[in-house]
């Protein structure tokens, strides 16, 4: 909704105009109410007539720079909308979050992602407190867990559109031992400055408070995993029955002649084993 500023600044070509064309009228009729009012008579046709070129000249003049200016101000905005366009198509996004890992809630990943439309370049990273002040390494057990990573170390130096990067960063049942049970007091906030591939910075800010995660819990877990789990464990089941060390299943394999030879040679034990008898 505009304000009374815009409102005011559109309503201003509008009176300058109307003034540019009732001026001479007023202006003529202050002529005609002067001469009569002095007894001078009508004013003569060619005064009268140079009178009304010379104002209507001095209106087209004025209507033609207005008409100049708006023309002027008109570009200027074409040229600011398609530089915000081309910003907005290049512009990246780079934002950070916590979740929690597939194998179980406590484990917690930390997920840096570029969801904007562009490369982000330089990505940095800076760690702060409640109070907007620094954290540096060996000041905050949590912040020193992030650390570890080389990527909040270093920063990251390009990602492209929709890349996503994701590791462990710290478990809870650890950090519970690091901060004696009080692991729903930390807070701190992430500073992450980032270039697009003008040199155009930018920055985005993430508060994370751990308070948010109280009470959290969850029911039965992620079937892929369990699914992952349970074929690992038919692999092992498989392994152990080959009794090889190479995975490999210990078979013997007989053909056609070896079964006939097999035969026969049973026909002939059976023949002596009958004749032994007999005899």
């Amino acid at each position: 909704m505009p304000n009374g500023r815009e409102t005011e600044k559109s309503l201003m070509p509008l009176l300058i105009t109307s003034m540019a064309v009732i001026a001479p009228l007023l202006f003529i009729l202050g002529l005609v109410v002067g001469n009569q009012l002095q007894g001078g008579g009508a004013l003569s046709a060619d005064s009268l007539s140079s009178w009304l070129s010379a104002i209507a000249t001095v209106a087209i003049a004025v209507l033609t720079f207005i008409l100049a200016k708006e023309t002027w101000y008109l570009r200027e905005a074409q040229i600011q909308q398609l530089a915000e366009l081309k910003r907005e198509n290049i512009r990246p996004n780079v934002g950070v979050q916590l979740e929690s890992s597939q194998v179980g809630m406590n484990f917690i990943n930390v997920k840096i992602s570029n969801l904007g439309k562009g490369i982000a370049r330089k990505v940095s990273f800076t760690f702060l407190d409640r109070q907007g002040n620094h954290v540096t390494a060996n000041q905050d057990v949590v912040v020193d867990k992030f650390l570890k990573l080389g990527i909040f170390r270093l920063g990251i130096e390009s990602m492209g559109i929709g890349q996503v990067i994701s590791s462990f960063v710290f478990s809870f049942l650890d950090l519970g031992k690091d901060l004696k049970g009080e692991i729903f007091k930390p807070y701190l906030s992430i500073a992450i400055k980032f270039e697009d591939i003008e040199e155009t910075p930018y920055t985005n800010t993430f508060a994370i408070d751990f308070a948010q995660f109280e009470g959290s819990s969850e029911l039965g877990g992620d079937p892929l995993h369990k699914m992952a789990t349970e074929i690992q464990k038919i692999r092992e089941s498989i392994v152990k029955v080959a009794g090889n060390s190479k995975g490999r299943i210990g078979v013997n394999v007989f053909s056609s002649t070896d079964r006939h030879d097999e035969a026969e040679e049973t026909r002939k034990w059976i023949e002596q084993q009958r004749g032994q008898t007999n005899g």
